[in-house]
């Protein structure tokens, strides 16, 4: 639980760059380019709600609980990553440690 409560916080972030997408959606929008990856799940979450009638403050609502959501589930993913590829890199160098002992 410890894992989750560092990575909500790490997901923080995603607040800063959403409110500067939405800030500066129409230029992204038409020059953005690679930055429209950091506002996916946004534009997605917006796209599936968007109506004629949908209050801005919902889409805006809408819009920051997707960002927030997904920078969760990424920075998690990218955190079990890590640890594994640590776990593995530290039992890599006690194995060959052990073979350089065992052979000299």
């Amino acid at each position: 639980m410890k894992e989750i409560y560092k990575t909500a916080l790490w997901a923080l972030i995603s607040i800063p760059i959403s409110l500067f997408g939405h800030y500066a959606s129409f230029g992204l929008l038409h020059t953005g380019g690679i930055l429209l990856i950091l506002y996916l799940p946004a534009f997605v979450a917006v796209d599936i709600i968007q109506t004629p009638k949908t209050p801005e403050w919902l889409l805006n609502t809408v819009a920051l609980l997707a960002q927030y959501l997904a920078y969760v589930l990424v920075i998690h993913i990218l955190r079990i990553i890590f640890k594994f590829l640590k776990e593995t890199r530290a039992e890599n160098i006690v194995k060959e440690q052990s073979e350089k002992d065992e052979t000299t």
